[in-house]
């Protein structure tokens, strides 16, 4: 196995759900970013939902917070450190998911659009075919995973540019507990 041309730093933040949606939620802002998203309608994990999103978010007491950072070595270029990040956002996924088993009644926010499936069921009009795995992200949820990244973790979302690698790139994840911790 080749050494990562990269190192992971995890981060944690908890903030109680109402703090977290005054300052960072804000539905129909990143509802109109969602509809210019491919994936908009066309991925379960994705809107328009069948639910109230403000209603889900108002079920829950607690946010815990996780950010995974990618800092790239020297000569790591932009590009693999994209395709690292996709790599890790399945693992980070899988670290959520064990977290919320471990939890009864929490629901882990994922890190961007699904990719259980090659072609998720929804663009063909059957449901969900891993809901087990599927979970909505942050910023389907209307959620400003920036400012969250700014407010919880002290640094702004940074993304590759001409090819090069940034200081960092980050996932931004949560688990939402139904009570106080």
């Amino acid at each position: 196995m080749s050494e990562l041309a990269y190192t992971i730093k995890n981060a944690e933040s908890v903030t109680t759900v109402a703090d977290y949606m005054t300052n960072c939620v804000d539905v129909p802002k990143f509802l109109a970013c969602c509809q210019q998203c491919p994936s908009y309608k066309n991925n379960w994990s994705c809107p328009p939902f069948e639910f109230d999103v403000m209603k889900l978010w108002e079920e829950y007491k607690t946010l815990r917070l996780f950010a995974r950072f990618l800092i790239p070595k020297e000569g790591c270029d932009g590009q693999t450190l994209i395709d690292s990040l996709w790599m890790e956002k399945e693992e980070f996924l899988a670290e959520l998911l064990d977290l919320e088993k471990a939890t009864p009644g929490s629901m882990a926010l994922s890190c961007g659009t699904c990719k259980a499936c090659a072609v998720c069921a929804r663009k063909n009009g059957k449901p969900c075919c891993q809901p087990t795995q599927m979970r909505h992200s942050i910023e389907a949820l209307g959620g400003d995973v920036d400012e969250t990244a700014r407010r919880f973790f002290g640094k702004p979302l940074l993304w590759v540019k001409d090819g090069v690698a940034p200081d960092y790139l980050m996932l931004v994840g949560g688990l939402l507990l139904r009570e106080d911790k």
